[in-house]
């Protein structure tokens, strides 16, 4: 029996007790080279400058979310658009979080989505991919909404201190997005209440670095026909604890549980 216990932890993060990498992160859409000097958008300026009451001189964080991190300071120099200018000190590229984790949901109703999105990324999940199950009310045009959840993703990645967004996939039909799943060599469970092992149980069969994916149903559930097809293709059925949860909940316990 093999445990994912002997990863380390900290791969998709610069530890915040090394100098110049804990300051303050902020978000570019490419990190420069070391030595040159860039720009950073109005919205990030106004959060070093005025919320944290940053200075010129002060450190900060450049990342891109796809692992390119650069240690930075502050200058009073404006480019010709009026945007403040950093000056790269340093840069590195982090590896991201291994194994890596999917959380394969039914979309909440409402705008539970965003929280839903938020909370996994600040759980360290890896690839998010809506799923339409038999019993999910889905809005199609929340799923448009792509430069929103965007957004979204890249601040919590921020908050968190990730070097890499989790990847935001566009999902299907619940067996198709499974059977795409267990080709790409993923480990799967599925979240179920009744005849359920414990996830971390779960967790602690597979091998270090093997990809897995929890399968999160509607507040309905999943129904049987559903369950017995994912039991086909090898899914596990996992328990998250003795309560049932809402979906985005049930999402962020699932996170957790895989990164613990």
């Amino acid at each position: 029996m093999s445990s994912d216990a002997s990863h380390t932890p900290s791969a998709d993060a610069i530890a915040s007790s090394r100098d110049g990498w804990s300051s303050l992160w902020l978000h570019v859409e490419v990190v420069p080279s070391t030595g040159t000097k860039a720009e950073i958008g109005r919205d990030e300026a106004r959060h070093a400058f005025g919320a944290r009451r940053l200075s010129a001189g002060d450190s900060v964080v450049l990342f891109d979310g796809a692992g390119s991190l650069a240690h930075a300071r502050l200058t009073e120099e404006r480019s010709r658009s009026g945007d403040f200018l950093v000056e790269v000190i340093e840069t590195r590229l982090a590896p991201p979080l291994l194994p890596v984790t999917t959380i394969a949901f039914a979309v909440p109703k409402g705008d539970r989505l965003s929280t839903l999105l938020d909370m996994t990324t600040q759980a360290g999940v890896s690839r998010l991919i809506p799923v339409v199950c038999a019993r999910s009310v889905v809005d199609a045009e929340k799923l448009d909404r792509s430069a929103r959840w965007q957004r979204i993703l890249a601040e919590a990645t921020k908050v968190s201190k990730r070097a890499w967004t989790p990847e935001l996939l566009s999902g299907g039909a619940l067996l198709e997005v499974a059977h795409a799943e267990r080709a790409r060599g993923a480990a799967i469970a599925v979240a179920h209440t009744a005849d359920a092992i414990d996830l971390a149980s779960w967790r602690s069969t597979l091998p270090a670095n093997t990809p897995r994916t929890i399968f999160i149903g509607p507040e309905g559930g999943f129904e049987p026909s559903e369950l017995r097809a994912l039991r086909a293709l090898g899914a596990a059925v996992v328990s998250l604890g003795p309560c049932v949860m809402r979906v985005e909940t049930a999402c962020v316990a699932a996170a957790i549980a895989l990164r613990s």
